[in-house]
């Protein structure tokens, strides 16, 4: 009986953790080159390359648009002219002793630290899993009384 009892609650464990994997569906990927049209999920994205038209990407509510065909690139820049030539270079001038170094500056005051930003608080999902496995430890419990 105990075997079996341990059976049951590892299956309900499982299959409380598996749950979240399990509710997800599964998005469509559909992507139409002859329609220039491509979908994932609710995100929707269409080409049109006609003249004066747009690509356009809708995810949720936000809209992206774009030109067809890239800007041209600038033109290039003219090469400068070159310089003229240069006469024969002066004599360097004697080097000077070197100056002393500056004095050191106080070091600068620690920076204050920042505060983190605020987390959002817990969800109640996470309440509903804690209660969830509390009642099956409690009614494996309640069964092992009864039993024996």
């Amino acid at each position: 009986m105990r075997k079996l009892m341990m059976l049951a609650a590892m299956l309900a464990v499982a299959l409380l953790a598996a749950s979240p994997a399990l509710a997800q569906d599964e998005p469509a990927v559909v992507a139409d080159a002859k329609a220039k049209t491509a979908t994932a999920g609710g995100a929707k994205a269409e080409a049109n390359c006609e003249p004066d038209q747009m690509i356009e990407a809708k995810a949720g509510g936000v809209v992206a648009k774009a030109p067809c065909k890239p800007a041209p690139p600038p033109p290039p820049k003219a090469a400068p002219a070159p310089p003229p030539p240069k006469a024969a270079p002066a004599p360097p001038p004697p080097k000077a002793a070197p100056a002393p170094p500056p004095p050191k500056a106080a070091p600068a005051p620690a920076p204050k630290m920042k505060a983190l930003p605020p987390t959002g608080g817990s969800s109640t999902a996470s309440l509903f899993a804690l209660g969830a496995g509390a009642l099956l430890v409690g009614g494996g419990l309640v069964a092992r009384r009864f039993i024996r």
